[in-house]
């Protein structure tokens, strides 16, 4: 196979050259990603030979508009045929390329890959990177994720987790790539400089010097590492209840927590999951917890109680909500022990959803994007809020 004819620069070379299994190539936008993704996969479908080779990208749009438009063009002429109804491109010699969007991840299972490339990853969720990597697990396939960073999402996460095994001297499994945009010799220094003189200084280090920080606007910005915790079993003496957010095309989130005697809520278990009717989500949920519901789902509602749930709407008073969530998130001392709001590592949606979750530019109102378990968690504070309120709290 001979691509059509591109130079990688200096860091395209350092990730092309890379052994790791997992690759994070971060960088400022327009500095070769998305064409060295797709040289990347070409070479990595040329080593492992027949099978099946996945392509993702976080939205149709952002498949349809750049990742497959880049992987199109490099393609060699009279290498394979595309099939646009199947969104899939064969090969004359047996590999098979599947060009999927990561809005509903569900829809790469059943595929065994023997390579991954995301595009854009960053804007893709926590649970998308589990699908991938599941996706290579028989095939210990290599993953490759080109993105410009948002915001200490997942992926920072994961960079993180990857230090503290390389500290315990355990080998690490992520090859962290980063660069400036300036850096790729095809990106104008004219443009750089204006950039910076334009975006606020949180803007200009995420777009275009591919370096983490919280995005702007964010609404819980206190979150951090003292608000997440290990996993434990809840005492059965603790009360619990739930919140949901109803979905289909959207995911149904349904979330649950326990508060102990000292005030402190522990979200210990998230359901989170597009496309499934209510019946499949209540085999997962706690027939015994109250819930929280978006009251907006009032025939949901009906139907969940019909099943045996107790299941009330909610107070859909955003600012309020948002108000107390953060009240339980920050510290009320100048001990972090004083937080009462702490999440299991296990509810990954809703982890990665707090670094994500912020106003919209006028910060009149939460942007409505990364917001389903923001919401599910709004509706349970605001239920606890209430039954404390009224004295109802029954402590078992």
């Amino acid at each position: 196979m001979e691509t059509n004819q591109i130079t990688l620069h200096e860091w395209q070379s350092k990730a092309w050259h890379s052994a790791k299994r997992f690759v994070f190539f971060c960088a400022g936008v327009q500095s070769g990603k998305t064409t060295f993704g797709s040289v990347w996969i070409m070479n990595e479908s040329e080593q492992m030979g027949q099978g099946d080779y996945l392509i993702i990208a976080p939205t149709y749009k952002i498949l349809q508009q750049s990742t497959m438009q880049k992987f199109h063009e490099l393609i060699p002429r009279g290498w394979g045929v595309f099939n646009k109804s199947e969104s899939t491109f064969r090969t004359i010699d047996g590999r098979t390329f599947f060009l999927r969007s990561a809005e509903h991840p569900e829809s790469i299972e059943g595929i065994t890959a023997k390579a991954i490339w995301a595009d854009e990853a960053s804007l893709m969720k926590a649970d998308a990177w589990l699908m991938m990597q599941g996706r290579v697990s028989r095939t210990q396939g290599r993953i490759l994720c080109t993105f410009t960073p948002i915001a200490l999402n997942w992926i920072h996460k994961e960079l993180e987790k990857d230090k503290e095994r390389i500290l315990r001297g355990e080998p690490g499994d992520i090859e962290f790539i980063q660069f400036r945009s300036v850096d790729s010799p095809y990106f104008p220094r004219e443009e750089f400089e204006r950039a910076r003189r334009m975006l606020t200084p949180t803007q200009f280090q995420l777009r275009y010097e591919g370096v983490f920080g919280k995005a702007e606007g964010l609404i819980y910005a206190d979150f951090c590492q003292y608000n997440i915790v290990d996993d434990f079993a809840i005492p059965r003496d603790w009360t619990r209840a739930g919140g949901i957010d109803w979905g289909y095309n959207n995911p149904f989130v349904a979330l649950e927590g326990a508060l102990n005697p000292d005030d402190v809520l522990y979200i210990y278990k998230e359901r989170y999951k597009s496309r499934g009717l209510l019946k499949e989500h209540a085999e997962h949920l706690n027939p015994d917890t109250t819930y929280f519901a978006d009251p907006s789902g009032l025939q949901e509602t009906e139907e969940m109680v019909a099943l045996g749930f107790d299941v009330q709407p909610a107070n859909n008073d955003v600012n309020m909500g948002i108000q107390k969530v953060n009240e339980r998130i920050r510290p009320t001392t100048d001990d972090k022990r004083s937080i009462r709001l702490k999440i299991f590592k296990s509810c990954i949606n809703t982890i990665n959803e707090m670094s994500l979750y912020r106003h919209d530019k006028d910060k009149e109102r939460p942007v409505k994007e990364d917001d389903h378990c923001m919401d599910a968690l709004r509706y349970l504070v605001m239920g606890l809020d209430e039954w404390g309120s009224t004295g109802d709290i029954d402590w078992v």
